[in-house]
């Protein structure tokens, strides 16, 4: 037996090439021929180095990852799925941004709708919430705020730049300035569509196309969503800068987050807000580093202004159960 030039020389037969030979047996030295049926070479005795190092190694995982080695084929499935995620978070963003605006804008009125129960308004209210809005909006797409009648510490972005806050956020804060740190950072959500980004995240293309789910679907995935933390800075980080510009100072952000903290260990009952963020601790201490000492700060809202936003829901009936699914 010999080797020259990739063929296989066996006395007394044609010879083969290499090319052609197939293991049979992953434990014995047992070839076939491609093309030619119930062909075989068996070896006895093990050949010489320099023909067993060229004959076909046994297959063990299948073709591609045979040849690269098992290891090698999962660094590279790795670092495949690494850049295909990385691809589909790219695309959802320029997926988002790219849906006109005024199309964003339907679907949250008809999210919101389904609040319609739970509406809270007064003339008052109202004026003050949009006022403090238009204070920490950077730009002239239009921001709409509601107020709904759930006893709930929570406030949600909705598509289409309409954000509702639940009557429990406002109730629980201390300070105007508290729930301007709170509606800041949902606006950022908007400014940066995170809320589109969300949804089609869940929903994919169906949502484009009207068959993604409902409303009250769309609404939910909404409520239950947890932004990724990229995500979540941003739109804090947005919040520290526009009360900043405002002239509001985030040192009394800070002393929200500073008093759910203590209770974030036991949450439970209305912290709902909580449960789909970051650690609030981790919150108030970038909000207490933006709150510089010396700085002229004024509130958020003048003292009548607040009571009129704290009544806003007076007469209106607060949510009984609480199911979120609506």
């Amino acid at each position: 037996m010999s080797l020259t030039d990739g063929m296989l020389w066996i006395g007394g037969f044609d010879p083969v090439a290499l090319s052609d030979l197939q293991r049979i047996d992953a434990d014995r030295l047992v070839f076939g021929r491609k093309g030619v049926d119930g062909w075989r070479l068996g070896f006895d005795e093990e050949p010489p180095g320099p023909i067993l190092w060229q004959l076909p190694a046994g297959a063990r995982y299948g073709g591609a990852i045979d040849r690269v080695g098992l290891w090698w084929a999962v660094g590279i499935a790795m670092v495949v799925s690494a850049l295909v995620l990385l691809g589909a978070i790219t695309g959802l963003d320029l997926l988002a941004r790219a849906i006109p605006y005024a199309w964003e804008q339907k679907l949250g009125d008809a999210i919101s709708g389904d609040f319609g129960a739970q509406a809270c308004r007064t003339a008052g209210g109202q004026k003050a919430l949009d006022d403090l809005a238009r204070r920490l909006s950077p730009s002239d797409r239009p921001i709409r705020i509601g107020v709904v009648n759930i006893p709930v510490v929570n406030a949600v972005a909705l598509p289409g730049g309409r954000i509702l806050i639940f009557q429990g956020l406002i109730e629980k804060a201390r300070s105007p300035d508290e729930v301007a740190g709170v509606l800041a950072h949902e606006i950022g959500h908007v400014e940066n569509r995170h809320v589109m980004v969300a949804l089609l995240r869940r929903f994919g293309l169906g949502l484009l196309i009207g068959s993604g789910g409902t409303a009250a679907e769309y609404g939910q995935a909404l409520l239950d969503a947890r932004y990724s933390r990229a995500a979540e800075s941003e739109a804090d980080a947005f919040s520290v800068k526009q009360l900043l510009q405002a002239g509001i100072s985030p040192a009394a952000t800070a002393g929200f987050f500073r008093r759910m903290s203590k209770e974030e260990a036991g949450m439970g009952g209305p912290l709902v807000y909580l449960a789909s963020h970051p650690s609030s601790d981790e919150r108030r201490r970038r909000f207490e580093a933006a709150a510089k000492a010396g700085t002229a700060f004024r509130p958020a809202l003048s003292p009548p202004q607040w009571a009129a936003l704290h009544s806003i829901c007076a007469g209106t009936n607060p949510l009984g159960d609480i199911d979120l699914r609506f």
